[in-house]
Order: structure tokens, then C-alpha cells, then sequence
């Protein structure tokens, strides 16, 4: 029977985990699954950093963590980027709830040339995570800065944008003690932007 604590017993497990969660991701981006898989990561993530602080004797098995950790750190960041992505309008669901690229690249060249001066000191909306209404407001806010800079707004895709910033929200708060978590939308060179503010 295999010990629980043998680092390549932890290794194996840790690489399971690590593919699931990317599968989960995937599913998420392909519109197969509601919200972002945040407790999923945040498990994984604690994990990883218990693991760390375990003396291993054999430089393959550390070796392998040190590959392990690499990989989990590089597809957070990467999915930060595809989420950010999409809050700032950069990609969009398709009629499968798929992202994909929204004109690959012409919604960052249209919008500064939209003769929209206005835009960058307008569009501040203030929305606090606690409250349906408030995730609402924050969402739509960020649709109508998507149309001042000249990017498709697509209306069913408001219920996409509040589930990330709810997802965003509930991780930012947790991180931070259960503080309330505000966004605001902002406008600034010609692109939606998407700001927290902890309180």
C-alpha cells in the first residue's frame, strides 16, 4: 500500500490535481462550467505551499516539485490574463459560451481612434461584492465602457462578466480577512479598465 507521505506518493497527487484543475479551467473558458474554479486552485495552491516547507531527500523528487510549482504558477498567471482579458474586452463569449478573441486585436486599435474624448474621465462606477444589485451594476458599468471604446458589447454576455467579478470578488475578499470588495470601472486610453478597491 502506498504511504500517503512518500514525496512520490505527494508528487503523483499534486500532478492529478494540477491536470484537474487545468481541465476545470478549460471547462470554464469553454463555457462548460458557471464560475471560475477558485476554491479548486486555493486547495491546490495551500497544498503546494505545505509541501514546501517539507525537507526532501532525493534531488529528482525536488527536482519534480520544483517543475510542478512552475507549472501551477505559470498557468495562474495565465489564466489571470485570459480573465482580465475578458473583463476588458479583449475576448468575448461566443454563441457556445466559448472566449475568443474579439477581432484579434481590432477592438485595441479601434478604440483610441473612436472620437470619444471624453471617455477616459468618464465611467467610473463604484459596485461592492456583498449584493446582487451592486455585482449588476458593476458588470453593466463595464459593458457600456466596453461600447465608449468601441468594442462589441454583446448584452448576453452580462451574465458572464458579473460571474467573474463575483469569482474575483469572493477570492479578493477571502485574501483579505472578509474585507468588502468595490470595483470600479474606469476608462483610461481607450480601454475599459477594472479596479478593486478593499474596505
Amino acid at each position: 500500500m502506498d504511504d500517503p507521505k512518500d514525496p512520490k506518493v505527494l508528487l503523483m497527487q499534486i500532478e492529478a490535481e494540477l491536470a484537474e484543475l487545468k481541465n476545470q479551467y478549460d471547462l470554464f473558458f469553454q463555457g462548460g462550467r458557471r464560475g471560475e474554479p477558485t476554491r479548486e486552485r486555493k486547495d491546490l495552491e495551500s497544498k503546494l505551499l505545505t509541501i514546501s516547507r517539507r525537507a526532501m531527500i532525493k534531488s529528482a523528487d525536488q527536482n519534480r516539485f520544483s517543475n510542478l510549482q512552475a507549472k501551477f504558477w505559470s498557468n495562474v498567471n495565465l489564466w489571470a490574463r485570459i480573465i482580465r482579458d475578458f473583463e476588458e474586452g479583449r475576448l468575448r463569449r461566443d454563441k457556445r459560451g466559448a472566449l475568443t478573441r474579439a477581432g484579434i486585436g481590432q477592438p485595441d486599435e479601434a478604440g483610441p481612434a473612436m472620437p470619444k474624448p471624453s471617455a477616459p474621465s468618464q465611467g467610473t462606477a463604484p459596485a461592492p461584492a456583498a449584493g446582487t444589485g451592486n455585482l449588476d451594476q458593476a458588470a453593466k458599468a463595464l459593458m457600456e465602457a466596453r461600447k465608449k471604446c468601441g468594442i462589441q458589447a454583446n448584452p448576453s454576455e452580462l451574465a458572464s462578466l458579473r460571474s467573474a467579478l463575483e469569482s474575483r470578488a469572493k477570492e479578493l475578499s477571502a485574501s483579505a480577512g472578509g474585507k468588502k470588495v468595490e470595483f470600479h470601472v474606469t476608462v483610461e486610453g481607450g480601454k475599459p479598465k477594472v479596479k478593486t478597491r478593499l474596505s
